[in-house]
């Protein structure tokens, strides 16, 4: 099983913001991790954040956020930023 399976992957233009994301995020109650962005995605810092798929819609997002992708039939797809 793919690790990225049931997970969505934020990505930022600064290491700052994913932090500042990750902070959001578990005042919310919801859990995430700070991880390499993926090689095929690209991004301005290098960090992005892990989180479950599930919480994606409840999550609150900051501004800077670059891209939101979930892992769909072997490949990245692009999720829409609210």
């Amino acid at each position: 099983m793919d690790t990225y399976t049931d997970k969505v992957v934020l990505t930022f233009h600064s290491h700052y913001d994913a932090v500042r994301q990750r902070r959001m995020l578990k005042e919310s109650g919801i859990e995430s991790v700070l991880v390499p962005v993926p090689r095929s995605l690209s991004s301005s810092c290098g960090t992005s954040l892990l989180m479950d798929a599930a919480s994606y819609p409840a999550a609150r997002l900051i501004d800077s956020l670059e891209g939101a992708y979930a892992f769909k039939e072997g490949k990245w797809s692009g999720l829409p930023i609210r």
